[in-house]
């Protein structure tokens, strides 16, 4: 368990080091909104393919320790060739390379946290909310740091952590590699989806959900820059969601118990809508980063409810899959139709059309986590027979 929530902090701290500055950092090179949104656009397509296939790793190959060991190391040796001069085109294949491989790092720490607590349902959000915290407090150093002397220490930064982390994967316990039941193409993936008819409904929901997430995170910075904002106020703007999400976070266990996830699911999407449904008509980065705690909160209750479905849903050997899965469905297709819509939109129109739709596949999530999310007293699948695993 301690193991676990330092797993997380540094998690916060490497995301805190690239995340929230990486559209920013991207126009620093050199790339235009809509090269922006072509950027994230492919590497929303990768990880439709790339974190499945870490998810199998996790399951089957690997180990979800080793998977995330090679995750990691992946990543920092892609963002450490990310940080010196390339052409646009060479840059933005090792951007992509670096997200598929960190894209892993989510689900396969969520599996193993899921399979380590005794009681996931309460203390996921607990300690999942380390992550954020310590995003919170190390997001608004970075910001001030990189106002100082530019954003050239975020790769070196994110390195160094990551190298930690490889480390740390590897001390930490994990269930035994699953063997298949029945061997097909598709792997721990296409297992998962078929003996669970309705996983397909809930990452539907799931997903939809997530579109106006994606569009505020590739997005929202820009325009805090846009108002006049730099370094420091998207940093803030990101410490500030970040700290709803860690309250959220901690808060979320007691709120399944009492209403349910379902309904939390739903009540943070309608949340979020009226955080973006705000940012088409703020017009100052204080205002915008005021309402950071509403799309915090938002975020921190869907994530929840995303993760700990998959926990509900499937048994623990598949867990790696299940939560790749979900990533897959957030990260992958939403993001992929959040990045494309922004880069047309956001170089178009204007932004208050992007947030505008964001808001509104914000409600529909809503209505679709209403009809299919699991309910209140919902009880965790269990396999008909014992599942023979590889010693």
């Amino acid at each position: 368990m301690p193991r676990i929530r330092l797993l997380y902090l540094l998690h916060g701290f490497a995301v805190a080091a690239f995340g929230p500055f990486a559209s920013v950092i991207l126009a620093d090179r050199g790339f235009e909104p809509a090269a922006i949104g072509l950027v994230y656009a492919i590497t929303s397509l990768t990880y439709i393919v790339s974190v499945p296939a870490w998810g199998h790793l996790g399951d089957i190959v690997l180990g979800r320790s080793r998977a995330l060991q090679v995750a990691m190391l992946g990543a920092a040796a892609m963002l450490l060739v990310f940080a010196f001069p390339l052409a646009l085109p060479l840059l933005a294949v090792v951007y992509v390379g670096y997200a598929a491989c960190y894209g892993a790092a989510g689900p396969l720490s969520d599996a193993l946290a899921v399979n380590a607590l005794k009681d996931p349902g309460r203390q996921y959000g607990q300690v999942r909310a380390l992550l954020s915290a310590a995003f919170t407090v190390t997001a608004i150093g970075y910001g001030l740091l990189y106002g100082a002397v530019g954003y050239w220490p975020a790769p070196f930064l994110f390195v160094g952590i990551a190298l930690v982390i490889a480390w740390l994967a590897g001390t930490i316990p994990d269930l035994k590699r699953a063997t298949l039941v029945v061997q097909r193409r598709g792997g721990a993936i296409r297992e998962a989806l078929a003996i669970q008819p309705k996983l397909m409904r809930v990452l539907v929901a799931v997903c939809v959900a997530h579109v106006g997430v994606f569009a505020g995170y590739s997005f929202l910075s820009l325009r805090v820059v846009e108002l006049g904002g730099g370094p420091p106020q998207v940093a803030l703007s990101s410490a500030t969601a970040a700290a709803a999400e860690v309250v959220a976070m901690v808060a979320a266990g007691r709120i399944i118990r009492r209403v349910g996830m379902r309904t939390m699911f739903v009540g943070a999407s309608l949340l979020s809508a009226v955080a973006f449904t705000s940012w088409v008509v703020l017009t100052s980065p204080e205002a915008i980063i005021a309402t950071r705690l509403l799309s915090g909160t938002g975020y921190a209750g869907i994530f929840i409810a995303s993760v700990t479905s998959m926990q509900l849903l499937l048994p623990p050997r598949l867990q790696g899959s299940g939560q790749a899965l979900a990533s897959m469905t957030t990260a992958g297709i939403a993001a992929f139709i959040a990045n494309v819509l922004g880069g047309i939109v956001y170089g178009g129109p204007a932004h208050e059309l992007l947030f505008g739709i964001g808001a509104g596949f914000s409600i529909v999530g809503a209505v679709l986590g209403w009809l299919w999310m699991p309910r209140r007293g919902t009880k965790r699948f269990t396999e008909p027979a014992p599942v023979v695993v590889a010693a």
